[in-house]
This record gives C-alpha cells, structure tokens and sequence, in this order.
C-alpha cells in the first residue's frame, strides 16, 4: 500500500549542533503510518561509532531509535516513528557506544 502524506509540506527543524555533528537538518512528514523523518542532502554522518537516530518528545522523553548507518555502509536517512511516541519536539544523533549526544535540532513546535 503506497503512504499518502496528510501533510505534503512537511516541518522543516533548525540547523544541527552539537560536538559532532554541524549543519544539516530534517524534515518531519505525517502519513497514515505515523511521523517520517528524513535528514537532509547536506547532513554529513559523524566518524564516530554507533551514531543512532534519537528522538525526544515534548515532555523530555528520550527514545532511541534505529542504528543512522548499518552494513555495507547504508544509511537510514529516512525513519518512521514508532507508534508509541506520540510526538516529537527535537531529534538528536546519539553514539550508542559512548552513550553522548553528537548533534541535535528542534522544531518550532512539536510534531505530532
């Protein structure tokens, strides 16, 4: 079944900052599946090992979510939510492996 997206237009984040990870951004979208993240063209992927997708919610809730590179070098630039988060107000890059924050971006409101 092919996603149609309740809202085409999407929410665009500020820019990432942080230790690790500078420039960049993401684009959140609604579809009937849930919130759809994608990062953007110039987003570089940090040298560090384990970078993961982290998503926090409105109440300062912290979800960590799927691994940003895996095997044979693919990316996961583009993630869907799980159904359990309801909304999200800023996504970071996490390094599992250190366990710190390399970068994060918010919304202007969150996105649910």
């Amino acid at each position: 079944m092919e996603s149609v997206m309740t809202n085409p237009i999407g929410m665009m984040s500020t820019t990432f900052n942080g230790p690790e990870v500078k420039g960049g951004s993401i684009i959140a979208m609604r579809s009937r599946e849930g919130i759809t993240l994608s990062l953007s063209d110039d987003f570089m992927i940090p040298g560090a090992p384990a970078p993961h997708w982290q998503v926090v919610d409105a109440a300062g809730n912290a979800y960590l979510l799927q691994r940003l590179q895996v095997v044979n070098d693919r990316v996961n630039r583009t993630i869907t939510v799980p159904a359990y988060v309801r909304q999200v107000s800023s996504v970071r890059i996490y390094c599992a492996f250190a366990e710190v924050v390399l970068g994060e971006v918010t919304f202007s409101s969150p996105v649910m």
